[in-house]
């Protein structure tokens, strides 16, 4: 739970981070991105062994998988709106579960 404690925190930054795309420009954007990615390596060879709901674990790494892969492919092809919608939400649903699986972890942890 303490890694949790510790991730889910700097995590959400990033994420408010990423978020602020104009306020940022795209080159922090990209920056804080990988700073993201990186963290989650970190965070997912950390705990691995301690999830508690391995469905939703992985969920939310592919959430954050797919908004990365498509925002890579968003500076690449400019006009398809789906893209764009498909990027935003799964950057919304990563954040979602990040604060569910926080919240769950803390919960679960609380009664035992």
């Amino acid at each position: 739970m303490k890694k949790d404690l510790i991730f889910t925190p700097v995590m959400l930054l990033i994420g408010v981070l990423l978020f602020l795309l104009r306020t940022t420009g795209m080159t922090a954007h990209i920056a804080i991105s990988v700073i993201g990615i990186l963290a989650l390596i970190a965070y997912t060879v950390l705990t691995k062994k301690e999830w508690k709901i391995p469905a939703l674990e992985i969920l939310m790494r592919a959430f954050y998988g797919i908004a990365l892969i498509t925002g890579i492919v968003i500076m690449n092809v400019h006009g398809i709106i789906a893209l764009t919608i498909i990027h935003k939400v799964s950057a919304v649903l990563f954040m979602a579960l990040l604060i569910v699986l926080l919240v769950t972890k803390a919960t679960l942890r609380k009664k035992t």
